[in-house]
C-alpha cells in the first residue's frame, strides 16, 4: 500500500520541536520528502536523525523566520534544490502569558511579528512556485484563540485571528491555481509553546501550566494533519475537549463564554 504523502516535497518551519515535530515525523513516515526549519540547527539534526522510518529525504534549513534576509535565502535555497514544493506548514511560532495592562507594546509587536508577518511573508515567497506548477498546499497552524478571546493571550489571539482573515482570503484567491489552503485549529497539544511564551516584558514563562502528560501528542496531530489534507479540510479542529468546547460555546452562549473565560482567567492568576 502507498504511502499517503508519497513522493510529495513539504517544507515545514517550526520543526525543532512540538506540533512542528510531530508533523515532520509523520509527513516522512507517509513518504513525504521533507525540509525542516526553525532556528536551532542541533535540534533539527536531531529530529532528521529520529526520521529513520520513511523512504523520502529530509533536508534541514535553518533559519530565523523573522528575519527578512534569512528568510529570503532560506526561500531561494529551496526553490533551487527542488522543482516542486508541494507543500508549505507555517508552523513557527511564539506564545503569550501576560494581561493587556502589563504587556509592552514591543511584546504585542513581536507576537505578531513571528505569528502573523513572518508566515504571510514566506508564503509570498513560494506562492509563485505553485501558481506556476498549479497545485500545492497551504498548511497553516492556527489554534481556538484564532476563533475566540482568551485571557493572558491577547496579541497571540490578535495574530491568530489575523492569519484566518488573510488564509480564508488567499484560499478564495486561489481556487483557479488548484492550491488547498488550510488552517489547523489546534489546542492541547503536548509541546513546549507554554514554556517559551513571552510574560508582558518580554521575557520567557518559563513553565507549563497543563503539565506534559496532558493533551494530544504530537505525532497524533500529524496524523489528524495527513487525514485533514487528504479530505480537503478547510480547518480541522485538533484539540482537546477543554478547549473544544468553550469555543463551540462562544456561539451557543455568549454570555456563558465570558463567564468561563473569566473563570480560565481566575485560575490562571492563582
Amino acid at each position: 500500500m502507498a504511502n499517503k504523502l508519497e513522493n510529495q516535497t513539504i517544507w515545514i518551519t517550526g520543526a525543532s520541536s512540538g506540533v512542528g515535530e510531530g508533523i515532520a515525523k509523520v509527513f516522512h513516515r507517509e513518504g513525504a520528502n521533507i525540509i525542516i526549519s526553525a532556528r536551532r540547527e542541533a535540534e533539527l539534526e536531531r529530529v532528521k536523525a529520529d526520521c529513520d522510518s520513511g523512504a523520502g529525504g529530509v533536508k534541514v534549513v535553518p533559519f530565523d523566520i523573522t528575519d527578512a534576509r534569512q528568510r529570503e535565502a532560506a526561500a531561494g535555497q529551496v526553490l533551487a534544490d527542488n522543482t516542486r514544493l508541494d507543500g508549505l506548514v507555517n508552523n513557527a511560532g511564539i506564545g503569550q502569558r501576560a494581561l493587556v495592562k502589563d504587556t509592552h507594546l514591543d511584546v504585542d509587536r513581536r507576537v505578531m511579528e513571528v505569528d502573523y508577518f513572518a508566515p504571510i511573508a514566506l508564503t509570498k515567497l513560494v506562492l509563485p512556485r505553485m501558481m506556476e506548477q498549479k497545485s500545492g498546499q497551504l498548511i497553516v497552524t492556527s489554534s481556538v484563540a484564532g476563533k475566540h478571546g482568551m485571557p493572558f493571550h491577547s496579541a497571540y489571539c490578535a495574530a491568530k485571528h489575523a492569519l484566518h482573515g488573510y488564509f480564508d482570503t488567499l484560499r478564495i484567491e486561489l481556487l483557479e491555481y488548484n492550491i488547498q489552503v488550510m488552517l489547523l485549529v489546534i489546542a492541547g497539544i503536548r509541546s513546549n509553546v507554554a514554556e517559551h511564551a513571552l510574560l508582558g516584558d518580554g521575557s520567557e514563562y518559563g513553565q507549563d501550566d497543563w503539565g506534559s502528560d496532558v493533551g494530544i501528542s504530537a505525532e497524533e496531530c500529524g496524523e489528524r494533519v495527513v487525514e485533514a489534507m487528504l479530505a480537503g479540510e478547510y480547518e480541522p479542529v485538533i484539540s482537546i475537549d477543554q478547549a473544544r468546547e468553550p469555543m463551540e460555546l462562544k456561539d451557543k452562549d455568549p454570555e456563558a463564554f465570558i463567564q468561563r473565560m473569566a473563570g480560565l482567567m481566575k485560575w490562571m492568576k492563582e
